[in-house]
């Protein structure tokens, strides 16, 4: 029935204009749904964003991280420690510490799970000045180990160390703080402290500040996993698509910069300009950044092809959670299926979008 006053043609009219508009509205709306970002906010477990950041930046730049509908924010914190805490407490969503506080922690019934590792070597260790007298751990007895902040790995590294070698790491070392690399350099050069817990970065700053640096041979604690990416079992669960699709951008981005180490160098230091030091010349800066993240790309690559990207070996995870037993860390045994799980790496490498990434590195 045509509506009062118009012709059935108007109405006809009336009506095809009713369900144009409301297909528009429709299409209108799924692509504001597709375009829709969730902010996540991403634990960083040191005071300053470091080169480990750099496919954060890669998937932010090349819009990775917008098609994935994420809006990422990393959320600096002291140590690892920290950011384990944080994550618990619902602070940061996700977190990327060393697994030594999540299973520290998980003991005293704070519980989280690695859902991708990241760093699949360890970058932690002990170092001293390239011409020390110190050669292997027991050599450290009475000594001052400087690390980052007491919230750091590296002072869980630097007790079990100890203990390993049946030092007492509460009389016979003394672990203090010693900042940044520039402030432990100096430090080291006027012999406050005779060697260093932090990591392969951080010596790389310490060369650069003209303390060149020898790191101690530990075939066990380089074989451990370092930084990998924690929520709670809880998250893991209930926001499984959400967090698949963020590691999917960062995995892209991590492919990217393995492939382009300096072209993502740049990228890192237009998405975190606060990296780049004070008064350095910008080419300089990529320079050094660029020598930095070779470093760390070393400790991203996958062992073999049949490794997935983000997967975790229990079994490599289960042999560090044992030697920090050994080594008094852990007061308790610790299953490694409680630590870590690959519930999410099958969904995070189906849909990896490597024809983007190839498309990215062709320009």
């Amino acid at each position: 029935m045509s509506r009062v006053g118009q012709t059935e043609e108007e109405d006809m009219n009336y009506k095809s204009a009713l369900v144009a508009a409301s297909l528009g509205v429709a299409v209108l709306l799924q692509a504001t749904a597709a375009i829709a970002q969730t902010k996540v906010r991403v634990g960083w477990c040191t005071s300053v964003p470091t080169t480990g950041a750099v496919p954060f930046a890669v998937a932010t730049k090349l819009g990775w991280f917008k098609q994935a509908g994420v809006d990422v924010e990393l959320v600096n914190f002291p140590g690892s420690s920290d950011c384990v805490r944080n994550v618990a407490t619902g602070e940061v969503l996700v977190a990327v510490p060393t697994v030594d506080p999540v299973a520290i922690l998980g003991l005293t019934g704070v519980r989280t799970q690695v859902f991708y590792t990241a760093y699949r070597r360890n970058i932690f260790g002990l170092a001293v000045p390239a011409d020390s007298p110190i050669k292997t751990y027991a050599d450290l007895r009475g000594k001052k180990i400087g690390v980052t902040s007491m919230a750091s790995a590296g002072v869980i590294v630097a007790r079990s160390v100890a203990k390993s070698t049946s030092l007492d790491p509460d009389r016979d070392i003394r672990i203090v703080v010693s900042g940044q690399p520039a402030q432990t350099a100096v430090l080291l050069k006027r012999g406050d402290i005779d060697a260093v817990s932090q990591w392969d970065t951080q010596y790389a700053l310490m060369e650069l500040a003209g303390v060149p640096m020898r790191q101690l041979d530990d075939k066990s604690l380089s074989s451990f996993p370092a930084n990998s990416f924690v929520a709670t079992p809880d998250t893991i669960k209930t926001k499984s698509d959400l967090l698949s699709r963020m590691m999917r951008a960062y995995t892209m981005g991590v492919l990217y910069t393995i492939a382009k180490p300096r072209a993502a160098s740049e990228m890192f230091h237009a998405v975190y300009p606060q990296v780049v030091p004070a008064g350095m010349d910008p080419v300089q800066a990529l320079d050094q950044t660029t020598t930095m993240l070779s470093t760390v790309i070393a400790k991203w690559t996958l062992e073999s092809t049949d490794i997935r990207w983000g997967e975790s070996s229990l079994d490599t995870y289960q042999r560090y959670l044992d030697w920090l037993r050994d080594a008094g860390i852990l007061k308790d045994k610790v299953d490694a299926r409680d630590i870590a799980t690959n519930e999410l790496v099958d969904a995070i490498n189906k849909d990896l979008d490597l024809k983007a990434v190839e498309a990215a590195l062709a320009n």
